[in-house]
């Protein structure tokens, strides 16, 4: 085959490849492709993901009396998971990793996470488990809630309840 003749080949396959790229582009802006515009429709942002800030009140389980209070952050990931933080030092914690759903209501979630705790020397005391019921507000830029959950030694067992309230604003 001639050099020319090579030439004229790859051409016309580049002319074939960017016709067939072209046409695809059209298809899908224009709403061609159902498989896809659907996919995007069920992977849209639920009202929760972002980061919210949390005033949390911590209480007696068996009187309500207030313990301590603390700020608390939490990001709520597209899809379901989460992270979360607070102001309590990173010396006796560790990081917080969890999921949320939405509830049956509108605006209502749970959400659910663990994270590890440590002793004054560093060494590892167990972890914290901690469920989180809670309602949007109306402009989905805030929300209230109550918590419940278990302090754990390493082994798992569970040292002492958990009881709170929190409220919250979004942050981003």
């Amino acid at each position: 085959m001639s050099q020319l003749t090579q030439l004229r080949s790859l051409k016309v396959a580049a002319l074939i490849s960017i016709t067939a790229a072209a046409t695809t582009l059209v298809i899908h802006g224009c709403g061609g492709d159902a498989g896809i515009s659907s996919a995007v429709a069920a992977d849209a942002a639920d009202p929760i993901e972002g980061v919210w800030e949390s005033a949390i009140t911590i209480k007696d389980c068996s009187n309500a009396a207030v313990l301590r209070t603390f700020k608390g952050l939490t990001l709520f990931h597209r899809g379901g998971s989460l992270n979360a933080d607070n102001s309590a030092p990173t010396t006796t914690r560790g990081a917080a990793f969890g999921n949320w759903r939405r509830g049956a209501a509108a605006g209502s979630y749970t959400a659910n996470f663990v994270f590890f705790r440590f002793n004054a020397d560093g060494s590892y005391a167990g972890s914290q488990k901690v469920a989180r019921t809670f309602s949007l507000g109306a402009d989905n830029n805030s929300l209230t809630g109550t918590l419940e959950g278990s302090v754990l030694d390493p082994a798992g067992v569970v040292l002492a309840p958990v009881c709170g309230s929190e409220i919250a604003a979004r942050v981003y």
